[in-house]
C-alpha cells in the first residue's frame, strides 16, 4: 500500500467575499491570486511545503490543471526543475476535467503500490475567472495544493487502501471550438451523475463488504445534494457525510477542490476516509487516517487573509482594469532563458557564496572577499527570511498598484539581496514593511516580457 508522507496547501493572500462582487449575491468568499501569481508560482509555494523537512528522493511529478500557463511545455518538469529535484526524472501533467487532482494522485498510489517508485509528488493548481460581470454565479477560487506519495509506513499521516475510477460519457459542462457547452442540468444530473454513481457504489460494494463501515465519505461533484438516496440504499446514513468547508471559505478551487476537502477531513481527524471525487465520471480513494500525524492549521489559514475592498480592486487583480485598457502599453524587456538555465543555482536556487576563511555569505559572487580578501569561496542555500536593511519607493516603474516598493534584505544566515515587495495592494500594507521588518522570500512571477514569463523572488510582509 502507498501512504500520504506529507501534504501542502497554498491559498492567495487576497480574498474577495460575494458581497463585494453582487450586493445581493451569496454569502461566500473567493480566494483570488494576486497580479504576480499564476498555477506555477501557487503549485510552487504548495510543493516547498510538501516537501519541508522531508528528506527523500522523488522519483517522479504529477501536475494537474485544466487552466495551463504553457502549452507544449511539461508544467510537471518545470515544477521540478524549480524545486531542484533533479534531472531525468519521470513528469506527467494531468488536465482534461476538474478531476485530474485525484486522476494523478490515483495514478501514484498505483504505482508506488506496484513498486515502479518510491516517491511521487503529486501537485494541483488552479487559477480560473469567470467572465466579467458573471462572479456571482461562480463559485470559483484559487488554490494549489501538494502531495508526497511514498511506500514509508511510519510516520504517515494516512495510508491509501485502494482506488478506483468509473467512466462516464456524459459530461455536464464542456468546452468544443473555443465554446462552452452546457447540457441540461436535469440530464447531466441523471444519465451523468446519478448513472454513475449508482453503477459505481455496485461494483464498489462487491470489492469491499466493509464499504459502509467508513466513518467520513467526502463526495466532491455539484451534484452531491442530490446522492442522499443513492447512498442510504447502498447502507451508508447522512452522519457519515462530511461538510464543504473550502467552497464557504475560498471558492470552488477545480482540481484542488476534492484534495483539499480531502486534507480538511484529515486535519478534521477522521479515522477512515472515502473520498468520491465526480466528474465526467467517479475517481473513488479510500485512506486510513493516522490522527496523530495531522495539524489542524486550515481553518487559520482562511481567516488570515486579506480583504478585497472594491470590485475595481478584483477587476485590477485579474488584469481587466489598468492592463486591458486601450492606452496601455506593453513593455519589451530582455529576458533570457539561457542565461536564466546559466544563473540558475542563484536565480532559481537562491545559493550564495560564503568566504571559505572568515564566513562571510555574499549572493552574488565577488572576487575577493570584502572582510578578509579571502578569494575562495564555497557554495552556500540562503535561507528565506531576513530583516530589511534599507527600502524605496518607485513610482516610475508600471504597476497595477503603484509604487513598488524595493527593499534591500539581508538574509538570516548571510547574505544581502534586492527585491520588490509583494501582495501590497493596499497603502496600509505597504506601510507595514519599513527599515527592520521581518519578511520571507516567495516566488513569482517578475515580468511578461510577450514571449514567456519570468520567474524570480520577491518579499512578503510577515
Amino acid at each position: 500500500m502507498s501512504s500520504i508522507i506529507s501534504y501542502g496547501y497554498y491559498f492567495p493572500h487576497y480574498q474577495v467575499a460575494d458581497k463585494v462582487l453582487n450586493p445581493n449575491g451569496r454569502k461566500g468568499k473567493h480566494s483570488v491570486s494576486y497580479v504576480d501569481e499564476d498555477i506555477i508560482t501557487i503549485a510552487y509555494e504548495a510543493a516547498n511545503r510538501c516537501l519541508e523537512n522531508q528528506i527523500v528522493k522523488i522519483d517522479a511529478v504529477f501536475f494537474a490543471t485544466t487552466t495551463p500557463v504553457f502549452v507544449n511545455r511539461y508544467h510537471a518538469s518545470y515544477l521540478a526543475n524549480a524545486l531542484d529535484l533533479g534531472e531525468n526524472i519521470m513528469a506527467l501533467d494531468f488536465g482534461a476535467t476538474r478531476r485530474a487532482g485525484t486522476d494523478a494522485l490515483m495514478l501514484a498510489h498505483q504505482l508506488i503500490d506496484a513498486g515502479v517508485h518510491e516517491n511521487i509528488l503529486v501537485v494541483a493548481s488552479e487559477i480560473d475567472y469567470p467572465e466579467i460581470g458573471e462572479e456571482d454565479k461562480s463559485l470559483f477560487g484559487h488554490a494549489a495544493c501538494a502531495f508526497l506519495i511514498g511506500n514509508k509506513k511510519t510516520n504517515a499521516i494516512g495510508e491509501i487502501k485502494y482506488s478506483r475510477s468509473f467512466s462516464a460519457s456524459v459530461a455536464e459542462t464542456f468546452s468544443y471550438k473555443g465554446k462552452k457547452i452546457a447540457l441540461d442540468s436535469r440530464f447531466s444530473r441523471e444519465a451523468g451523475f446519478k448513472n454513475n454513481m449508482q453503477h459505481c457504489l455496485e461494483l464498489l460494494a462487491t470489492d469491499d463488504k466493509a464499504l459502509t463501515s467508513y466513518d467520513t465519505i467526502v463526495l466532491n461533484s455539484h451534484y452531491s445534494k442530490m446522492a442522499g438516496g443513492l447512498f442510504v440504499k447502498a447502507g451508508f446514513n447522512e452522519s457519515q457525510f462530511t461538510r464543504d468547508n473550502i467552497t464557504a471559505n475560498a471558492g470552488y478551487t477545480g482540481v484542488c477542490h476534492a484534495l483539499l476537502s480531502l486534507i480538511d477531513s484529515l486535519e478534521n481527524r477522521r479515522k477512515s476516509i472515502l473520498l468520491f471525487d465526480y466528474f465526467n465520471g467517479t475517481n473513488v480513494i479510500a485512506i486510513e487516517s493516522n490522527c496523530q500525524e495531522v495539524e489542524d492549521k486550515l481553518q487559520s489559514c482562511f481567516s488570515s487573509k486579506k480583504e478585497i475592498e472594491t470590485y475595481q480592486d478584483y477587476l485590477k487583480l485579474r488584469k481587466a482594469g489598468n492592463f486591458n485598457a486601450g492606452d496601455y502599453q506593453t513593455m519589451e524587456m530582455f529576458s533570457s532563458e539561457m542565461m536564466n538555465e546559466r544563473e540558475k543555482d542563484s536565480l532559481l536556487y537562491l545559493k550564495g557564496y560564503e568566504c571559505e576563511k572568515c564566513k562571510t555569505v555574499y549572493f552574488i559572487k565577488s572576487a575577493r572577499c570584502k572582510h578578509c580578501k579571502g578569494a575562495t569561496f564555497l557554495s552556500k542555500k540562503l535561507q528565506r527570511t531576513g530583516t530589511v536593511y534599507s527600502l524605496t519607493r518607485e513610482h516610475y516603474f508600471p504597476s497595477s498598484f503603484p509604487p513598488i516598493t524595493m527593499l534591500v534584505v539581508d538574509l538570516d544566515g548571510g547574505g544581502r539581496v534586492t527585491l520588490q515587495l509583494t501582495d501590497d495592494m493596499y497603502a496600509e500594507e505597504k506601510k507595514k514593511v519599513f527599515i527592520g521588518s521581518k519578511v520571507k522570500l516567495v516566488w513569482r512571477k517578475m515580468l511578461e516580457n510577450g514571449a514567456k514569463p519570468d520567474y524570480f523572488f520577491k518579499a512578503k510582509a510577515l
